[in-house]
């Protein structure tokens, strides 16, 4: 059976040939340029411990995230006396689970006076985060942004035995596809001002139940 068709030959040069290395994400490259690379920075949050002697409150977990997109989490009040060496962000610090099961795990810690503390804030985190810091400073909008569906499909699976995890060079090799500057810039004010004012609800209701019920 005879098929139609062209083909072509290449003659090329020894000293022209490149040596490549084996990508399998090499894909997801070519269709799109731009990475998270482009737009943040990501760093352990393992990497910078410090020791905390009594800290208001308990190590940031996963435990403390609630399900769906809701800029607040549980602000767990320490206990015991005993001092530990944790991890500490500040205020307004993007974090990111790494851990495959928890991906899409993400938080922005509130301002102090969002909690009607005095600044600086800082907070313990225990479980397995990173530190992602926007180029463009919208933390709020790159918040919703990574737990987005479309993101998270994008992410490569975790690689570690039977606790997978992402590793952060793949993660900032992650294709992204987001929004001019100016839309995100209004998407990031108005999840801001969701934010303080959740926050400054929590607290509120916080203390009502510390004050008649706990």
């Amino acid at each position: 059976m005879k098929k139609n068709g062209t083909f072509f030959l290449s003659v090329i040069a020894a000293d022209s040939l490149r040596a490549g290395v084996w990508n399998p994400y090499a894909y997801r490259e070519e269709m799109q340029s731009e990475t998270l690379e482009h737009f943040a920075s990501v760093q352990k949050v393992q990497g910078r411990s410090y020791r905390v002697a009594t800290p208001k409150h308990s190590p940031i977990e996963y435990r403390h995230i609630h399900r769906g997109t809701i800029p607040v989490f549980t602000l767990e009040l320490a206990s015991g006396t005993s001092s530990e060496r944790v991890p500490i962000i500040g205020e307004g610090c993007l974090l990111f689970g790494t851990m495959r099961a928890y991906l899409g795990n993400a938080i922005v810690t509130p301002k102090a006076s969002w909690l009607g503390e005095t600044a600086p804030l800082f907070f313990p985190v225990k479980s397995e985060f990173v530190h992602v810091t926007p180029k463009d400073g919208l933390t709020y909008f790159w918040w919703a942004f990574l737990q987005s569906p479309r993101f998270l499909q994008s992410l490569p699976i975790g690689s570690g035995g039977t606790r997978p995890r992402l590793d952060r060079d793949l993660l900032l090799r992650t294709p992204v596809e987001v929004p001019i500057k100016s839309v995100r810039e209004k998407i990031h004010r108005a999840l801001s001002g969701c934010a303080e004012r959740a926050w400054r609800d929590y607290v509120v209701a916080e203390e009502l139940l510390n004050s008649t019920i706990r």
